[in-house]
This record gives structure tokens, C-alpha cells and sequence, in this order.
């Protein structure tokens, strides 16, 4: 009876499947925590550079900007000059990064990452043709509805931008667009309630200014109708007595 009892019970478990499920663990951990950058977007990334998230990105866009505004503007250089310099600079800066690397038997710059993919080409040309869409939506929009204010504040806008350009150049204006660009998202997002505040009151005062004027408007013509009325009623007048 006990031989037949031994020999009926279960063996012991063994260690491997255990083993087998933790390695699957493992690889399941080592996968499901992606890099921070991965599943970002160049329009992503373009806005953490605009909103300061990335800030050393953000300072070395200022900078270059900068530089390269300071070359061109200040010291004269031409824009062939200033590019032929930095592509001499860079060439010989990865030639002497990748020597260095090889003579401290390191391993060979990783060059895997450097390419355009098909994703990011599709999405920079239906970016763009959704820009060109809605400016020519919001140029026919201005044109053919009757908003007289967005129509008055988008003729005010060029006359603006031109007196603007009369005074500086292309290369300045772009300047001033990269440092504007740099500087008053983060401004607005920082102080948006304020901001939002302070255009609701300038609404309220538009529209109260809008309709004193309108009422006046419509006060002088008629005002100026009923003058006319009583006008030609007198000549219709002398006529008749002339007659």
C-alpha cells in the first residue's frame, strides 16, 4: 500500500517554467518602457522648443540665431561664406570625434537614426497643406463676410507689417521673428488667464464703442433724411406757388 501511494503521488514542480515566466517578465518590462523620445513627432518636438521644454534645445536655437544674425548683419559676412564655415566646422569636428573614438577602442558612431523616414516627410507636406488651406479659408473669409473688425484688424495688420519692413530687412525681420517666436508662446501660456482677461475687457469695450457709434451713425442719417425730406417739400412747394 505505500509503494503503491508513492508511486501515485505527483512529482515536484519544476523550476523552469518559473524561470521561463520570469524571463518573460523581464522582456516584457524591458520593452514597455520606451526612450522619451520615442513616438515623438517633429511637430512635437518643434513645440517643446517653442514652449521652452527642452531647454538646452531652446537656448541653442537663440544662439544660433543670434550668431548667425550677428555674421550676416553686423560683420557683413555673406551666406555662402557663413555656410561654407559651418560645414567645414562640422565635417571636421565628426572627422576628429569619430578618430577619437576609434583610437579608444570604442565603438563606431551610431548613424542608424540619421534619416528622414516617409512618416515624417508625409507629415510636413499635409502640415503644409493644411497651413496653405486654412490661410487661403481665412483670406476668403475676410474678403466675402461681412466681420468689418477681422477685416479692419487684418488691413491694419499689413499697413502695420509694412511701415514695420520699410525700416529693416529680410534678415532682421526674420531675426525678430525667431525671437518673438522663442518668447511670447511661453509668456502667453504662463499668464494666459490674465491675458485672456484682459482681451474679453477689450471685447466688452470694442463692442460698447461699436454700438455708441453705430447709434450716432444712424442718428445723423436720419437726422440728415429727414433735412432732405423737408427740403424738397419746400420746393415742391415754391414750384406749386410759382405755378
Amino acid at each position: 500500500m505505500q509503494s503503491t501511494t508513492t508511486s501515485t503521488d505527483s512529482p515536484p514542480p519544476s523550476p523552469t517554467p518559473q524561470l521561463e515566466n520570469h524571463s518573460e517578465s523581464n522582456l516584457q518590462t524591458s520593452t514597455a518602457s520606451p526612450t522619451p523620445d520615442v513616438g515623438k513627432t517633429s511637430t512635437d518636438i518643434i513645440r517643446d522648443v517653442i514652449l521652452w521644454k527642452r531647454k538646452s534645445y531652446s537656448v541653442v536655437a537663440l544662439l544660433a540665431a543670434t550668431a548667425i544674425w550677428l555674421a550676416l548683419e553686423v560683420y557683413g559676412l555673406t551666406f555662402i561664406t557663413l555656410f561654407s564655415w559651418i560645414a567645414m566646422f562640422v565635417i571636421a569636428f565628426t572627422f576628429l570625434w569619430g578618430n577619437i573614438h576609434m583610437l579608444l577602442g570604442k565603438d563606431p558612431l551610431d548613424m542608424s537614426r540619421m534619416y528622414i523616414s516617409d512618416e515624417s516627410v508625409v507629415e510636413a507636406g499635409t502640415k503644409f497643406r493644411e497651413s496653405v488651406e486654412n490661410s487661403l479659408r481665412f483670406l476668403f473669409s475676410v474678403s466675402t463676410k461681412r466681420e468689418w473688425f477681422v477685416f479692419a484688424g487684418t488691413l491694419a495688420s499689413l499697413e502695420l507689417l509694412s511701415v514695420v519692413a520699410s525700416y529693416f530687412d529680410l534678415l532682421t525681420l526674420l531675426y525678430i521673428g525667431i525671437v518673438v517666436g522663442l518668447t511670447v508662446p511661453v509668456v502667453y501660456v504662463k499668464y494666459e488667464d490674465r491675458i485672456k482677461d484682459l482681451g474679453q475687457r477689450v471685447r466688452v469695450r470694442c463692442h460698447i464703442y461699436n454700438s455708441a457709434v453705430t447709434e450716432r451713425c444712424h442718428m445723423y442719417y436720419r437726422t440728415i433724411a429727414e433735412r432732405v425730406k423737408k427740403m424738397k417739400s419746400k420746393l415742391q412747394q415754391k414750384k406749386k406757388k410759382n405755378e
